[in-house]
């Protein structure tokens, strides 16, 4: 929920890989006697008999959503009363008095807030999109209805009536896509504010039977006072607590709630024009391409706790575009999940650890996003024109989610996407076909067990995927079969202060020994490279398993948060086909401390301070990376907020840059990076940050940014987010060519190049909404990269940062401009010339789009969305703005638009 944690602005150097060694069993720890209690005022924080509220019971009907409470049945209910501050002074009495109630029927529950304002005036009241961030008050209210002490289902609501609903798991990580069908209403008056909101039961979960007479859930309040940055709760959380739903309230009274088996079905309807640019002799091209689709999405309630949800032919034209990017590494670029189905409920299949530090990209065993995505074939090289689909297209999916009464969360998602074929034609007559993408079925079982009321929690995770690959060519590009499962664990004691995380996976992966030996030479290992004694390339095997695992400790006590991490990842670790994994054949170890000082001081409101390091290795020891540093997140008495870091990297091995030769040299570097961040209250917000980093071999990045906010009116936003970046990197990987002269790097020569790179690009967003319900987002990223590549070098030796340049320290060097190559004679005497073709870049890009959203009753949606890109490319590797900037928008354009009806009925 929006019961959040102060942010403390800790660095998240994003992991590598996230692995850790699970060794012992954990034993269960009882903490019944000598628990550290934390004492608020006069009460005890773990004595949840300080803050019980009963809920009234009254007739269907009596009830009407306006905001008022004007109805007498709220004077009769208990009221809770007397919040505490989380910040900015906590365990301070909150500055103004909050009153609610609950009511309920036979069908929903009900929530009644009076907010009072000393100056109501002043009272915070800006419209923007549901689930948005805008500058506004909120009043909350969560049910653990669970009762497990860490999952709660949350409601919000602003003085404008826009909503937010949320989910909390694991006691405090938060699932912002998590969606409900519900109503809310509010009213400003001379006292303050007013809330009303009315909860479906079918839209909660629950544990127990039909014939339970007296239920009682966990409950909290909120309060957020956005002038004077105050949050406050009803049952307190302190902002030292570990956990957010362990420290609810009870809410008692709830008799014969129903047992229904909810059933929604959300059918759809879309049209969809493409209009792009095309030549007249493409036998595929069409300037106007019409698509119409229909699907729909099912929920069924099975019981009060568990959901079955299907979606047969979903659309998701409405999502995001992603950013555009020039990616010049081996490895694959991270895009997030924007797809509302697989983005609901996603957090009970997450299989991660939540860090305040690591190094790297974290393996994830499940990225949806592997789900209908591009095809992974390709036409003939030398077919003329082609038609190839942009995703892969989702048959269907299911899956069913929930916690059951003793303790079990279970996720299950099975999903089919369909086989894909290509046309192409060699001479713009013939028309031929190939096959890019084969049926395949993705399946995924999660599940976690909970005990001592949360305090221990043992789960496991299986993924798998078949595919059916009958054609030779997919038989030669995909496997065929991939599994991937493992269990992790969750220990806390002590109120939660002190927890340890462990996990440990395999993987199994299966296929034609061609496909194998690809992944074996992939990125992500290079199992190739031939000073790795303990790698070794089979081009027999027809399989590939590993292991990856993870243990790690945390620490939060009063204003001390300490993490420790270590984990492991074996070379043949493998689960690209249903997740996202960078690198494998690794071993870690971090850690850092923080001191949070969580009340006022000085001129501070807040602040934290931080040091951490930690190291990297491959599983042959090679020291791969060694990192420092001190940090910190400063938030001022004027609300403005400062965040830096310091980081020193020492000298270590990269077995990565020769993309599968042998492994060199990493140099030291030392970065800072600092970040600026103007009061937030303000209708104009101006965040400026610069980050540098610079190497021992005078290599340097420099990203300049900002993020500009202005609210020109209360129903209005605008953000405009411009980046700059320079880049100078000495050993930009360009080739490797065979040379039996080259004894010293094993008969290849490794070259490389200096590359100077330019790239700006901006973020520009205008929010515009009518009504809570009514909303028009209009959004653009335009994209000018350009690189130059100079001084081509190779590799002295392995091992070292030594580069031997061409026609400086050996042989020479002379650009064929005919041919726009590089012709290089490595030593001078005419034999074993090679050429490399103009490397040198400008990509520009521009995408952009507009929705017009409107939720014309609760649950049904009608959607209106342009989208439109447009690319150019040279080769000049010249950065000139006006231009890249004119090239950019001569350039043709890509249009789509589409039309997407969809209306929610629920039983």
């Amino acid at each position: 929920m929006k019961f959040h944690f102060q942010n403390s602005g800790i660095i998240s150097l994003k992991p590598y890989f996230k692995a850790f060694i699970l060794t012992i069993l954990i034993p269960v720890i009882q903490t019944a006697s000598g628990q550290d209690l934390v004492k608020v005022q006069n009460f005890t924080v773990n004595n949840i008999d300080n803050f019980k509220i009963d809920a009234l019971k009254v007739k269907n009907g009596s009830i009407t959503i306006d905001g008022l409470l004007d109805e007498s049945v709220w004077q009769q209910a208990e009221t809770a009363t007397g919040f505490t501050q989380r910040s900015p002074d906590p365990n301070e009495p909150a500055t103004e008095a909050t009153e609610v109630r609950i009511l309920y029927d036979d069908d929903a529950i009900y929530v009644g807030a009076r907010m009072y304002d000393s100056s109501p005036d002043s009272i915070a009241a800006t419209l923007f999109r549901r689930d948005g961030d805008g500058y506004s008050d909120w009043f909350f209210v969560a049910f653990d209805s669970y009762n497990d002490n860490r999952t709660a289902f949350t409601f919000g609501v602003t003085p404008k009536e826009v909503r937010m609903d949320l989910m909390t798991y694991n006691d405090n990580q938060q699932d912002l896509s998590w969606d409900a069908v519900w109503e809310a209403a509010a009213h400003i008056d001379d006292k303050g504010w007013t809330a009303e909101i009315r909860i479906p039961f079918s839209q909660l979960r629950y544990n127990g039977e039909e014939d339970t007479v007296m239920r009682s859930w966990g409950v909290n309040f909120a309060r957020e006072i956005a002038r004077k940055g105050e949050n406050s709760f009803w049952s307190p959380t302190p902002p030292d607590a570990s956990g957010i739903v362990s420290r609810f309230g009870r809410l008692e009274n709830l008799n014969n709630l129903p047992s229904t088996r909810r059933l929604e079905f959300l059918p759809y309807a879309s049209g969809q024009l493409n209009r792009t640019p095309g030549n007249p002799e493409d036998p595929f091209y069409r300037q106007h391409d019409p698509e119409f689709n229909a699907g729909a999405d099912i929920k069924y309630g099975i019981g009060s706790n568990l959901t079955l949800t299907a979606t047969i032919n979903p659309d998701f034209g409405q999502a995001e575009v992603d950013p555009a990017v020039v990616n010049l590494t081996a490895f694959e670029t991270f895009f997030p999940e924007r797809r509302p189905f697989f983005l609901e409920g996603s957090e009970i299949f997450n299989f991660e650890h939540t860090t305040n530090f690591s190094l790297g990209t974290a393996p994830q065993l499940l990225h949806t996003r592997r789900i209908g995505r591009t095809p992974q074939g390709q036409v003939p090289e030398n077919a003329h024109f082609s038609e190839i689909t942009g995703q892969t297209p989702i048959a269907g999916a299911i899956k069913l989610s929930g916690k059951t009464s003793d303790g079990w969360s279970i996720g299950l998602l099975n999903a089919l996407t369909r086989r894909q074929q290509a046309r192409y034609s060699m001479d713009g007559e013939t028309i031929e076909s190939i096959a890019i993408e084969p049926l395949s079925n993705y399946s995924v079982a999660r599940a976690r067990r909970d005990f001592r009321e949360g305090q221990t929690v043992a789960g496991f995770i299986f993924n798998s995927l078949y595919r059916d690959n009958r054609s030779e060519t997919l038989q030669e590009l995909l496997t065929d079969r991939a599994y991937s499962g493992g269990l992790d664990f969750e220990q806390s004691w002590s109120d939660r202060k002190y927890r340890i995380n462990g996990m440990v996976t395999g993987s199994y992966i299966s296929g034609e020994p061609e496909v194998i030996e690809q992944i074996q030479r992939s990125s992500a290992r290079y199992y190739q490279r031939p000073d790795a004694g303990h790698l070794q390339v089979d081009p027999e095997s027809s399989s590939m398993k590993g292991l990856y695992a993870d243990l790690m400790f945390t620490s939060f006590t009063r204003e001390w948060l300490t993490q420790f991490r270590s984990y492991h990842i074996s070379p043949g670790f493998e689960v690209n086909d249903m997740g996202f994994q960078p690198a494998a054949d690794r071993r870690a170890l971090t850690g850092l401390v923080s001191r949070q000082q969580q009340s006022p001081v000085g001129i501070f409101r807040n602040f934290d301070v931080w040091v951490l390091s930690g190291s990297t290795w491959n599983t042959a020891g090679d020291p791969l990376e060694n990192l420092s540093g001190v940090g910190g997140f400063f938030n001022f008495q004027n609300f403005w907020t400062l965040n830096f870091n310091l980081l020193k990297g020492f000298r270590t091995k990269d077995d990565r840059l020769t993309r599968g030769g042998p492994i060199a040299g990493m140099p030291s570097n030392i970065g800072i990076d600092l970040f600026l961040g103007s009061d937030a209250r303000r209708d104009l917000r101006i965040s400026p940050g610069i980050f540098h980093r610079r190497t021992e071999l005078d290599e340097y990045i420099t990203n300049i940014s900002a993020t500009i906010r202005y609210r020109p009116y209360q129903a209005a936003s605008i953000s405009i987010s411009p980046r700059l970046a320079k880049n100078y990197n000495a050993t930009q990987y360009v080739t490797i060519t065979a040379d039996e002269r080259a004894t010293e790097t094993f008969g290849n020569r490794y070259v490389f190049a200096d590359l100077r790179q330019t790239t700006l690009s901006a973020s520009i967003r205008l929010d515009w909404n009518f009504t809570p319900d009514l909303s028009l987002q209009l959004f653009a990223q335009p994209f000018i990269s350009a690189g130059r590549y100079s001084r081509f070098k190779e590799l002295n030796r392995p091992g070292s940062i030594d580069y031997d340049v061409y026609g400086e320290d050996m042989g020479t060097v002379v650009f064929n401009e005919v041919s726009s190559q590089y012709v290089i004679d490595p030593v001078g005497d005419g034999e074993n010339e090679f050429a490399i073709s103009n490397p040198d870049f400008n990509f520009r890009s521009l995408r952009g789009n507009a929705v017009l959203r409107w939720e014309f009753r609760p649950g049904s949606t009608m959607f209106l969305v342009w989208q439109q890109t447009r690319d150019s490319r040279e080769s000049t590797g010249l950065f000139n703005m006006g231009h890249d900037f004119e090239k950019l928008f001569r350039s043709p354009a890509s249009h789509t638009f589409l039309v997407k009806f969809s209306y929610w009925f629920g039983y």
